[in-house]
C-alpha cells in the first residue's frame, strides 16, 4: 500500500490519464498509466487505463485511419470509427456491422471492465425539415 504522498502523486498521474483520455491522446494515457503503475504496480486504474491505451495505438499502427464521420458524406465513403462514448467511458474496438439506420460497434466498459455493443444511429440521410 502506498503512502499519502505517493498516493496523491499516483492520482494526480491518473487524472492527467483521465484528461487525455477524454481528449483521445492515447499516448499520453499510456505514459501517466505507466508513470502511476512505477509508484503501484498494482493500481487497477492505472493497468486498465495502459491496456485500453496500449489496444487503441496498436490499431492504430495497423489501420489506415478513416475519413472523418460526415466528411464526403456521400453514399459509400467510410464513416470513422469513433475513439469512445460517453466521455472515455466506453472505448471502442471495432465496428460488428450496420445496418439502415445504425451502426454497431463493439466498446469494452472499462468503469465496469466488460465487453459491450454500442448501436448509433445514423444521421446521414436524415430529413431535417420533415
Amino acid at each position: 500500500m502506498p503512502t499519502e504522498r505517493i498516493q496523491r502523486q499516483i492520482d494526480a498521474l491518473l487524472d492527467e490519464a483521465e484528461a487525455a483520455l477524454a481528449a483521445s491522446d492515447w499516448a499520453t494515457v499510456q505514459r501517466r498509466a505507466e508513470d502511476a503503475l512505477a509508484l503501484d504496480s498494482e493500481n487497477a486504474d492505472a493497468a486498465t487505463l495502459l491496456t485500453a491505451a496500449q489496444r487503441r495505438l496498436g490499431e492504430q499502427r495497423q489501420t489506415p485511419s478513416p475519413t472523418a464521420v460526415g466528411e464526403g458524406g456521400g453514399e459509400g465513403a467510410p464513416a470513422a470509427i469513433p475513439a469512445a462514448f460517453v466521455r472515455g467511458r466506453y472505448i471502442v474496438e471495432k465496428l460488428l456491422g450496420e445496418g439502415g439506420k445504425k451502426r454497431v460497434y463493439l466498446a469494452h466498459d472499462h468503469q465496469l471492465d466488460r465487453d459491450v455493443a454500442f448501436a448509433l444511429l445514423k444521421s446521414d440521410g436524415l430529413d431535417l425539415e420533415g
